[in-house]
């Protein structure tokens, strides 16, 4: 096995970031092509179901490869086959590879970095945004990313959590921000985002929780 995550985000405790370097040097940072359709990802586009009506314009954020950006471009077009997306993430390889695999002209690809101070698309709005497995990466600015995503929302509007929480001791990095599940859903409910449903993973293990909220 090559290098894969561990040597480019968290080392020593302390969050690094190197992810354009990581998307050079691994074929699969992630294991996502190793480990495919999981069932975290099923969980998460289970919450989608019957919402998707008013969906005609996505955003999903720290797409990595874009493997689940295929899968959920696939369940938003089964409601409109017309919906568009936008794919980002903060490393133009990962953004480069991703619209490789998912080439389709109702699909828009860029790089952007959530952190940023200055508002991301100001004049742009979303149906829908998604921040899958991300929060870790946000965590240096997570209220400021939140409240910025939060404004690219109208009334209604929806955004999709899908994230793993390590077991106790597994991970000291964020964890006096972040303990759990319901430290995310009171900073969501500070951004003005009302969650709709949550669905759960494997909580004894790797703690895997999955949240759709709506903007009032």
């Amino acid at each position: 096995m090559g290098p894969d995550y561990h040597d480019y985000f968290l080392v020593d405790g302390r969050h690094i970031g190197r992810y354009e370097e990581m998307y050079r040097d691994c074929a699969d940072p992630w294991h996502i092509e190793e480990l495919g359709f999981r069932l975290d990802m099923r969980a998460a586009l289970l919450l989608l179901e019957g919402r998707l009506g008013r969906v005609r314009r996505f955003l999903d954020i720290g797409a990595g490869l874009g493997l689940f950006s295929g899968l959920l471009a696939e369940t938003v077009w089964r409601a409109d086959p017309e919906a568009r997306g936008l794919v980002t993430d903060i490393s133009p390889t990962a953004v480069a590879r991703a619209g490789r695999r998912l080439a389709d002209p109702r699909l828009e690809f860029q790089t952007a970095d959530a952190r940023a101070p200055d508002p991301l698309w100001p004049d742009q709005s979303f149906d829908l945004i998604v921040l899958a497995q991300v929060l870790w990466g946000l965590l240096e600015n997570l209220d400021g990313a939140l409240a910025g995503l939060a404004r690219l929302l109208p009334p209604g509007g929806l955004m999709l959590i899908s994230q793993h929480f390590p077991g106790p001791g597994r991970q000291s990095y964020g964890a006096d921000l972040i303990a759990a599940p319901e430290d995310l859903a009171a900073r969501l409910s500070a951004s003005g985002l009302d969650i709709l449903d949550t669905l759960e993973t494997n909580r004894a293990v790797n703690h895997h929780w999955a949240a759709l909220a709506r903007k009032t």
